[in-house]
């Protein structure tokens, strides 16, 4: 070879070697931040349960109170908001003073027409794709002889107060919350290792935070569906609308179950899908005239999958959140 040529090459793969550390070590410490948040986020939930049973035990009249729904559901939203909201965004914000986050795209999506259409296409495959997920459940559940429980079973939705305050709980908050967390404080640092790697990664960290298998499996099409609307739009804000209309649909189900009976909740969903098929059909037309392409950012390609999960994953505090929420999923399950 030419004088100087296998100089060269040592030369560059000593570059591509410390750039591809580099990429582990970023890669690791934003996993490691994530893991923290999840740790916080069972600290604090737990520990708003246990100072609820403290002041119950010191005031039997609280207990009482509790034992209402609306009291219930308010309850919900202000665990939603500290136990997830503020280790997150703590966590955000160590991520941009470190520059590995930037900022959450809650502006204009790229394309209005095509934001629209992509969330009245997404919404009849989201739920109907948890109620195909929720059939199997039930079938693997039977085979087994095991029992799948969560705590969104439970609720009761009897009046208007409870319903206003359902609708509030199940499904604007956590719209808000959810998508501000996961698809912006969690996805978008991922989306410089590639855009498909941060939408996969982000729907599984989404749906193991969850906490129980009646949720695991749905949440995880859901995050791929919510992931994917936030990287094509450009937004969070269509990710938030369709997040939305998915939980407020089970408030419907609820709320018509419990004041007017299974038959009537039947009813309700068997007009709640047919017009989200249509939603769908004519979201679909939509796309189809307006032609829009989505371009997804790939990286470097320095690292392989495996090379990505493991950095992401391998890291202490990463391991510990994996640990809690395998435990409390477990706990969610009667053998």
């Amino acid at each position: 070879s030419p004088y100087g040529y296998g100089s060269q090459m040592y030369n560059e793969y000593i570059i591509k070697k410390a750039q591809k550390e580099e990429q582990k070590q970023e890669l690791k410490k934003i996993g490691r931040k994530c893991g923290l948040a999840v740790i916080l986020y069972v600290a604090i939930s737990y520990g708003f349960s246990l100072l609820l049973m403290l002041i119950s035990w010191v005031f039997p009249s609280v207990s009482k109170l509790y034992l209402e729904t609306s009291a219930t559901l308010a309850f919900d939203v202000v665990i939603t908001f500290f136990s997830i909201l503020v280790p997150f965004f703590i966590i955000y914000l160590t991520m941009k003073k470190d520059k590995n986050a930037d900022f959450l795209p809650f502006g204009t999506p790229y394309n209005k027409e095509f934001a629209i259409s992509l969330v009245m296409v997404f919404i009849p495959i989201m739920v109907l794709s948890a109620l195909g997920i929720n059939s199997i459940s039930a079938a693997i559940q039977e085979f087994l002889g095991i029992e799948f429980t969560s705590a969104v079973g439970d609720i009761k939705l009897n009046g208007f107060k409870e319903i206003f305050l359902g609708v509030i709980s199940v499904a604007v908050v956590p719209a808000i919350v959810e998508e501000t967390v996961i698809r912006g404080i969690v996805m978008q640092p991922l989306r410089k290792f590639g855009d498909t790697f941060a939408i996969v990664t982000s729907a599984v960290f989404f749906a193991c935070m969850h906490g129980n298998m009646v949720q695991i499996p749905y949440t995880v099409i859901g995050g791929l569906l919510l992931g994917y609307l936030a990287v094509a739009t450009g937004s969070l804000w269509p990710s938030v609308v369709l997040h939305f209309v998915n939980n407020l649909y089970s408030v419907v189900v609820i709320a018509t179950s419990d004041n007017l009976g299974d038959n009537a909740s039947v009813v309700a969903v068997v007009i709640m899908l047919i017009c989200f098929a249509t939603v769908g059909i004519i979201g679909l037309m939509r796309l189809v005239k307006q032609k829009y392409k989505v371009t997804m950012k790939e990286d470097s390609k320095l690292l392989t999958i495996p090379e990505k999960v493991s950095a992401f994953v391998k890291n202490g505090p990463m391991i510990v959140a994996i640990v809690l929420m395998f435990v409390i999923t477990m706990s969610n399950i009667n053998f």
